[in-house]
C-alpha cells in the first residue's frame, strides 16, 4: 500500500499526516506514508489543491482534514 500526503506544509496537513502515521500504525501496515511539499508533482497529474491525500495512486480526497476514525475508514477501505 502507498500512501502520499502532498500539502504545502500547512498546520493541518501536518496534523493530517500525522493521524496517517498513527492510524498506519494500528492497521499494522507495512509502508510508511510519504509527506510530499513538491505540490507540482500532484498538479502534474492533474489535481488542484492545497493538500491532496493519494493512496494507491488513487485520489482519496482534496482540501478535506477527517478525524482519525474517518481517516481509519478511509484507509481501511484501501486494504481490502
Amino acid at each position: 500500500m502507498r500512501i502520499q500526503l502532498y500539502d504545502r506544509g500547512l498546520p493541518q496537513g501536518k496534523k493530517l499526516f500525522s493521524d496517517i502515521e498513527s492510524v498506519c500504525k494500528r492497521l499494522q501496515i507495512d509502508f510508511d506514508p510519504e509527506y510530499i511539499k513538491d505540490m507540482n508533482r500532484v498538479y502534474s497529474m492533474g489535481y488542484q489543491g492545497n493538500t491532496v491525500l493519494l493512496i494507491n495512486g488513487e485520489v482519496a480526497f482534496i482540501d478535506k482534514y477527517p478525524s482519525s476514525k474517518e481517516l481509519e475508514n478511509i484507509i481501511s477501505d484501501y486494504l481490502k
